[in-house]
């Protein structure tokens, strides 16, 4: 990640239809670039037996600051983490049984 500390709050959380939403309280860029940010994150089933999972992030930045690398970067971090857990998932299935 571009930054050393991230820290969130989970804000809504549905068990069954696999859903959460969390707003970031600090780091990740708050209070430097960014004013807001929450994530929603939608894990769905696929027909093989695997799934999709959606993430949606709104990022409200301070008066004056432009989008930059930095958030791209963001992305790709976030991507990252979900390949590595899914791979660790599929190595080792009882881990989340």
């Amino acid at each position: 990640m571009p930054f050393n500390l991230m820290k969130e709050r989970l804000d809504f959380i549905d068990v069954d239809n696999c859903q959460c939403k969390s707003i970031l309280i600090e780091g990740g860029g708050i209070g430097t670039a960014i004013e807001t940010a929450t994530s929603q994150i939608k894990v769905e089933p696929t027909a093989n037996g695997g799934s999709i999972v959606n993430v949606e992030s709104t990022y409200k930045l301070l008066p004056g600051v432009e989008v930059n690398d930095e958030i791209s970067e963001a992305k790709d971090s976030v991507t990252d983490i979900f390949k590595a857990a899914e791979a660790y998932l599929i190595a080792n299935p009882d881990a989340y049984n």
